[in-house]
């Protein structure tokens, strides 16, 4: 058990060291950390919810788990592995949220482009046809668009633009709106080539994302299941026969049920992590 604890220690310094040094200096600071965390959270719908009042609700969930878990299970050490699962099952689920609202806003942004596009090709401005989106555009982001005019009618084009990449936090609709802000600057002829091309290349790319996604989905149920099954098993045969599993009352026998535990939770985050998709990153921020 000690040489596995101290290999354990000396891979974790080795990461730590490498990272400290590989990475730039302005990934490690917490104030850039803080408003990674604010994006998530606007990425997942949760705007008017501060990392602060996240954490704050994470930390309650994962005391709720735990008194489940010791109501339930009897098992001291247990429970306090179950509020540590209970402290992660906030950010796990709008990880989940996060991907499918992305999605979903992805798919709208690219019928709002062709919109845009075929406005702009009958005659209409930039900004009428931004206006008419507020109307007749995906009803995932006709409130949206509703804000742009209304911000652009008392802030200014720019300025409204800025608001709605703020909103939405994706890196198509940064490119969109980085388009827009050129032509508006410089004005030219161009911009409906521009929004055709971006809107064929990301219909081809979330193509793509969506076979693969059925893909992923498969595999994360059976990964759900696999790890679900023990759990099951121990709650119901606890309910049922408590002196069967009186061997884990002791503190050696609950160390083995978190060895058990943390084993199936790595291999569980191992699949999760094998089929995960490629995340975009957003570099046209300001």
């Amino acid at each position: 058990m000690i040489p596995l604890l101290l290999s354990l220690t000396f891979a974790s310094g080795v990461y730590l060291t490498f990272e400290g040094l590989a990475r730039p200096r302005e990934h490690v600071l917490g104030p850039l950390r803080w408003q990674g965390a604010q994006e998530f959270l606007v990425r997942a719908g949760l705007r008017g919810v501060t990392a602060r009042d996240f954490l704050i609700f994470s930390i309650a969930s994962g005391g709720l788990a735990a008194v489940m878990a010791q109501l339930f299970l009897g098992w001291g050490v247990i429970s306090g592995l179950a509020g540590g699962l209970g402290l992660l099952a906030p950010y796990a689920y709008y990880v989940r949220r996060h991907d499918r609202r992305r999605a979903a806003i992805q798919d709208a942004l690219v019928e709002a482009i062709e919109q845009l596009r075929d406005g702009i090709r009958t005659g209409l401005s930039v900004h009428e046809a931004l206006g008419g989106l507020a109307r007749t555009g995906p009803d995932a982001l006709r409130a949206e668009f509703a804000s742009l005019s209304r911000d652009t009618r008392l802030l200014g084009f720019e300025s409204g633009l800025g608001a709605m990449r703020d909103r939405l936090a994706d890196p198509v609709f940064d490119v969109v709106a980085c388009a827009l802000l050129i032509n508006d600057r410089l004005g030219g002829r161009l911009v409906s080539q521009v929004l055709d091309r971006l809107a064929d290349a990301t219909r081809a790319q979330l193509r793509i994302q969506h076979e693969v996604r059925a893909y992923q989905g498969r595999t994360v149920l059976s990964a759900r299941i696999v790890a679900a099954t023990p759990l099951v098993a121990l709650v119901g045969l606890r309910a049922s026969n408590p002196r069967y599993l009186a061997i884990f009352d002791s503190l050696s026998g609950q160390m083995v049920l978190i060895g058990c535990a943390v084993s199936i939770a790595l291999g569980y985050a191992a699949m999760l992590y094998l089929t995960r998709l490629p995340g975009q990153r957003r570099v046209l921020v300001r």
